[in-house]
């Protein structure tokens, strides 16, 4: 079986992350890196033992010998991005969001239909073992009727310094733009993943989003945070919650982002808490149940925090080779996107948004 060929676009620090999928894949192989940073292309494509490295896009989509690409760069350019891609005939792994308008996304998906390929967006959450777990256990009526569920997510310190807001490279700053970003800097980082798990573990949309949020000066700039959601899933009496804080003062010993997500999903039996930290020394098992007085826990402490990055990339894989389908499409993606635009505009008008059905 030949390999599948993969063009990296985008080589900053979250492509080591993204990397990993394809060391020690025998269906496929990192054979380009594409980044306007010349030094950054090169030590990538050094690192990962690419042929070819690139800073201009459209050179990259002109090499017949890419298969497909992953797309790891700033919110605003990914619609236009993947759609180039697509017409120029190659598979598409994107980082959420899919887009920043219902009509860009709508055009990403029409390209791809049109050229018949792949089109995966990447959210490395809803690959996280625990949580499949969960899903699992929910689905076998361990705790009953599900009738809420709460998201609690604390952004630390972490010891690699690149990771922290109140340090990002100057490459890294339209993060804190509205329209590059598409809204508020953890909006996608936080409430995109609140909302997928959350769609994920109840299985049924969502009819109303209320939004309280706060902001922290962060160096010069201004966070998002602390921030409350509320919502509420469509003709169930289920409800959701996030609650975000963030925690300068609170040391992660993780070499990637230090966000750590705690997920409780109550039901008429009992409930199930997942628990996902990039910090490795973490104690919280990765998932318990808890019912009947008892409490039984699953998972084991060797699930790390790049092992969702690694099962995200082998779906992408799979789903280019025809072995399996993409987890997260681009339908899924535009009512995610509906979603998150819901929580901005809550928080901007300070009241609740409902949303239409049918």
């Amino acid at each position: 079986m030949a390999k599948l060929r993969v063009g990296i676009v985008g080589a900053g620090h979250v492509s080591d992350l993204h990397a990993k999928a394809y060391q020690n894949e025998p269906r496929a192989e990192i054979v380009a890196v594409c980044d306007p940073n010349e030094d950054a292309a090169i030590a990538r494509s050094l690192a990962w033992g690419a042929s070819h490295f690139y800073n201009n896009y459209d050179e990259l989509l002109a090499n017949p010998d890419i298969d497909a690409v992953e797309i790891l760069t700033p919110n605003y350019l990914h619609a236009a991005m993947a759609i180039k891609a697509l017409q120029a005939g190659k598979h598409v792994s994107v980082e959420r969001p899919l887009a920043l308008s219902f009509e860009d996304a709508d055009r990403v998906i029409k390209a791809a239909a049109t050229a018949k390929k792949v089109l995966h967006v990447f959210e490395p959450c809803l690959y996280y073992k625990p949580l499949l777990d969960a899903h699992h256990l929910i689905s076998a009526g361990e705790i009953g009727t599900i009738t809420g569920i709460r998201v609690d997510a604390t952004l630390g310190h972490a010891e690699q310094e690149q990771w922290n807001f109140d340090q990002l490279p100057i490459t890294d700053t339209w993060r804190f733009d509205p329209k590059q970003v598409g809204g508020s800097p953890m909006l996608y980082d936080v409430g995109y993943q609140a909302f997928c798990m959350s769609l994920f573990l109840v299985g049924t949309s969502i009819d109303r989003v209320e939004v309280w949020r706060s902001q922290t000066k962060v160096g010069e700039r201004m966070l998002d945070a602390p921030t409350v959601a509320m919502w509420k899933h469509f003709q169930q009496e289920v409800y959701g919650q996030l609650s975000f804080n963030y925690a300068p003062e609170r040391k992660m010993r993780s070499e990637f982002y230090p966000l750590e997500f705690s997920i409780k999903v109550a039901g008429t039996r009992g409930e199930i808490v997942i628990h996902r930290s990039a910090d490795p020394t973490s104690i919280e098992p990765p998932v318990e149940l808890r019912r009947h007085n008892r409490k039984v826990t699953y998972g084991q402490k060797s699930t790390t925090f790049e092992d969702s990055f690694i099962r995200a990339g082998q779906n992408f894989i799979g789903s280019c080779l025809g072995q399996e389908e993409p987890l997260l499409r681009g339908a899924e993606a535009k009512q995610l996107l509906v979603l998150t635009t819901a929580y901005f505009e809550s928080a901007r008008r300070g009241r609740a948004i409902p949303l239409q059905h049918g």
